[in-house]
This record gives C-alpha cells, structure tokens and sequence, in this order.
C-alpha cells in the first residue's frame, strides 16, 4: 500500500486516528528495516 492510500483510507476514519502519528510510527518501522542487517 502506498503512503498516499495510506493517507486516504486514515482520512476515511472519520478522526479515530491520529494520521501523523500514524504514519511517523510507519516510517520509524521502514527505516528500522533498513538499518537492521
């Protein structure tokens, strides 16, 4: 899923989510797995 649908489908949520929160939480993960070898 692209970070942009991502976005899209939290918008959806109607405020049940913190988005930016969210998605800072998805990136801390994405670079954890990168700098993990």
């Amino acid at each position: 899923m692209t970070p942009t649908k991502i976005r899209e489908r939290l918008e959806e949520s109607e405020d049940r989510v913190d988005t930016e929160l969210f998605v800072s939480a998805l990136e801390y993960v994405r670079d954890d797995g990168r700098t993990r070898r």
